[in-house]
């Protein structure tokens, strides 16, 4: 990206309060600390802090300019001549409505993906598919937030020939900001479950909300939904666009079939409009992720991907850090399913977890779920009762919430209150051809405990 801030004075529509109008930006960030020459800051008011205090700390460390909601220059002691200072009503939306100016700078395929888990993933398979015929943008690591989709958009260059922009919403109204942003040229909805479901309420306003990722696609987009959720497909009779779904449970435009576990992953036949058949071979375990495959393959295949290209690049998949990671610690298999954990997502690792086949046993190692509302005790429960029916051998649960998992499992169910006292039984009680998998919600840290295995046992 290269903007001047006259660009994004008008893009933002701000006044221009101080500074020269031809500053190059080359990128945005709402982080004083990763300011440098040619960023702009972008200084967002939240609970805890307000960024407007490290304006100055922005500039001192070169940064090219500044959102702005109030005029600070009275109060600052500096000389604000060459520091480009551009006031507006909320600095939120106006690196929003910069990104959406941007956006129309691009005639590519934009691919927006949604859902309540498994979005990470999806994003990097898709994205994967795609890169087998370009170049592709794609979200950095979970940058899907209200600030992170349009930084996403704003990331676009010229030799990009496709983008693949992860899209998460937390609260009511948030998807119909962020879609004007990207203005996808075609979509993916992974599933509707209960993350966020504080602020929501029910999943079916989760579904109304997450919908709103196709206000802006073309007449010819098309919305790619999993056809195994209970919610999703009832888009084909509400949405005014095509809405295409994959899955492997049900009948679907997109199916898998013929589903054979190996090597770390699962090999299958991919079947889909008009007949067209694809063996694929997705290298990460789970069902789930045979549908993040088909989803993948879907959308390559609406883009005019060469289906053996798409499927040759599938197979090159490697997960993202700290999901479900698989590691052979000595012997002891260890899931690293840490980043972040719903009811939904704790299922789909429990799958992996059990259907590994390790000569030894199974232990699950989980820890509180947030976000969860009214829902929070009852959503626990149920992961530990899904847990102990899978045949778990070891359920292991950390955090006060996690109380309700060790009830759902049952008494043997074992409770610490911190990763570190859970690391401890952990290691002194795990042996070589066990499974583990260590998965919560990301404030718990889980990882802390990942990484305390990997010591003690690699």
């Amino acid at each position: 990206m290269r903007l001047k801030v006259s660009e994004i004075v008008k893009a933002a529509g701000g006044t221009l309060l101080c500074g020269q109008e031809d500053t190059v930006v080359t990128s945005f960030a709402t982080d004083s600390r990763e300011v440098k020459s040619g960023v702009m800051f972008v200084p967002i008011r939240g609970e805890k802090t307000d960024g407007h205090r490290y304006i100055e700390t922005a500039f001192d460390s070169g940064g090219a300019a500044s959102f702005t909601e109030e005029d600070i220059r009275t109060e600052q002691k500096v000389t604000w001549e060459n520091r480009p200072l551009v006031l507006v009503d909320d600095c939120r939306a106006a690196l929003q409505k910069t990104a959406a100016w941007y956006r129309s700078q691009f005639d590519i395929p934009v691919v927006g993906i949604t859902g309540s888990v498994g979005k990470t993933t999806a994003k990097e398979m898709v994205a994967q598919a795609l890169s087998a015929a370009g170049n592709v943008h794609k979200t950095a690591g979970n940058q899907n937030s209200q600030v992170g989709v349009p930084i996403t958009v704003c990331g676009l260059k010229k030799e990009h020939t496709a983008a693949v922009v992860e899209m998460g919403v937390s609260m009511p109204g948030e998807m119909e900001r962020i879609a004007a942003v990207v203005k996808p040229t075609c979509a993916v909805m992974t599933n509707i479950g209960v993350s966020h479901i504080e602020f929501m309420k029910t999943r079916e306003n989760i579904l109304t909300e997450k919908a709103h990722i196709a206000d802006y696609l073309p007449e010819d987009g098309a919305l790619f939904v999993n056809g195994d959720d209970d919610l999703l497909p009832g888009l084909k009779k509400t949405c005014p666009h095509k809405v295409v779904t994959f899955g492997v449970d049900f009948p679907c435009d997109w199916t898998a079939s013929d589903l054979r576990e190996a090597d770390g992953g699962t090999f299958f036949t991919c079947t889909g409009p008009g007949g067209e058949h694809q063996k694929l071979f997705v290298p990460a375990a789970g069902r789930h992720n045979v549908r993040n495959a088909l989803a993948a393959f879907a959308v390559a295949r609406y883009l005019k991907v060469p289906a053996e290209d798409a499927a040759r690049a599938i197979g090159a998949y490697k997960a993202p850090a700290m999901r479900q990671q698989i590691f052979d610690c000595g012997g002891l298999t260890l899931i690293d399913d840490s980043y972040n954990a719903s009811p939904d997502s704790m299922r789909s690792a429990i799958d992996v977890l059990t259907t590994r086949g390790n000569p030894g046993k199974t232990v699950a190692v989980l820890a509180d779920m947030l976000e969860l509302g009214d829902f929070a005790a009852k959503g626990h429960f149920e992961v530990g009762t899904y847990a102990r029916e899978k045949g778990v051998d070891l359920l292991v649960a950390v955090g006060e919430l996690a109380k309700e998992i060790a009830a759902g499992y049952g008494q043997s169910a074992l409770w610490f209150a911190d990763n570190g006292e859970a690391s401890t039984f952990l290691k002194e009680t795990l042996q070589p051809g066990d499974a583990v998998l260590v998965k919560g919600s990301r404030s718990m840290k889980t990882d802390e405990i990942v990484a305390s295995l990997k010591e003690k046992f690699s």
